[in-house]
């Protein structure tokens, strides 16, 4: 994945779009992100997801017609589609391939936003033609940001408390639940880690967990109670999005750790660790290569 600026940039830069100015995409700007798009095909849990995108062409309203997003989202020109099915690995990663897709759009000079509920699945769906067993977890609007936000901008990032995030201590750990990994311990992952407390999240839950045991970083997901809630769920028809949440953690992570020459491998095995409580479960692992010190 070839990305023109470096991935902690893109990444503190990036941030959810929902109002665009009613410009459509420059032809060589979705050239170029359908090309990175094309190349993400299997994420690194070894499940295949399909993406589509979908954009407005100058004085071309109607090819967005009927891909509502229930007024959450103001002048799209675009969207990005995905597919995926719901086997084990599947969500982490169209979560993963969505997440490099739209830093990748950053990349570009795009705004863009995560939809993991508020749109015509239906709608999106027909756009990709699903196959047996395939689910539409989460699309994505693009387009380049208006200048100042709106009043609905401004209400849903006060909702979902856009700003805060949680602190080291309740997000790393060292060899163990309950013993916070600190920053200074971090070594040279201290950066992706920094970079994964930054990942966007459904209702900024931040699910993600990381327990350090020598040259493994295994992760887990830490579920919110009673979150979505079932009336949400039922008419929505909500995928597991806690699940996404952990694939575009697990991308912020490699992504910067690679660009920081940092190589490994991520495995499923699960440690003998005691879990905190039974909203915790494993997710996966990254391993370092052998013969890395730091």
């Amino acid at each position: 994945m070839n990305f023109n600026q470096p991935i902690s940039s893109l990444i503190r830069k990036r941030f959810s779009c929902r109002t665009y100015q009613d410009l459509p995409i420059q032809n060589s700007v979705l050239a170029a992100l359908e090309d990175f798009t094309d190349s993400c095909l299997i994420g690194p849990l070894g499940n295949q997801v399909r993406f589509k995108i979908v954009a407005a062409k100058e004085g071309d309203s109607a090819s967005l017609k009927g891909l509502g997003t229930y007024g959450f989202i103001k002048n799209p020109t675009g969207f990005i589609i995905g597919v995926s099915k719901e086997e084990s690995g599947a969500l982490e990663d169209f979560g993963y391939l969505m997440e490099a897709i739209l830093l990748r759009a950053t990349d570009l000079g795009l705004g863009n936003c995560w939809l993991g509920g508020t749109f015509t699945k239906s709608r999106f769906a027909r756009q990709l033609s699903l196959l047996d067993g395939e689910i539409t977890p989460a699309v994505a609007s693009i387009g380049y940001p208006a200048d100042q936000f709106t009043w609905m901008d401004k209400t849903i990032r006060a909702g979902a408390r856009a700003h805060s995030r949680l602190l080291w201590e309740n997000i790393f750990f060292n060899k163990e639940f309950g013993n916070p990994l600190h920053p200074d311990e971090a070594g040279i992952y201290h950066e992706s880690l920094d970079l994964v407390r930054l990942a966007p999240s459904a209702s900024n839950k931040q699910p993600w967990r990381v327990v350090r045991d020598g040259q493994n970083w295994h992760f887990f997901l830490q579920r919110t109670t009673n979150y979505p809630p079932s009336v949400f769920d039922f008419i929505l028809n909500l995928a597991d999005l806690q699940r996404v949440d952990m694939g575009i953690a697990m991308a912020h992570f490699e992504l910067s750790a690679r660009e920081n020459g940092l190589n490994g491998k991520w495995i499923v095995h699960p440690p003998d660790i005691p879990l905190p409580n039974q909203l915790t479960e494993y997710s996966t692992t990254w391993q370092e290569d052998e013969g890395y010190n730091q």
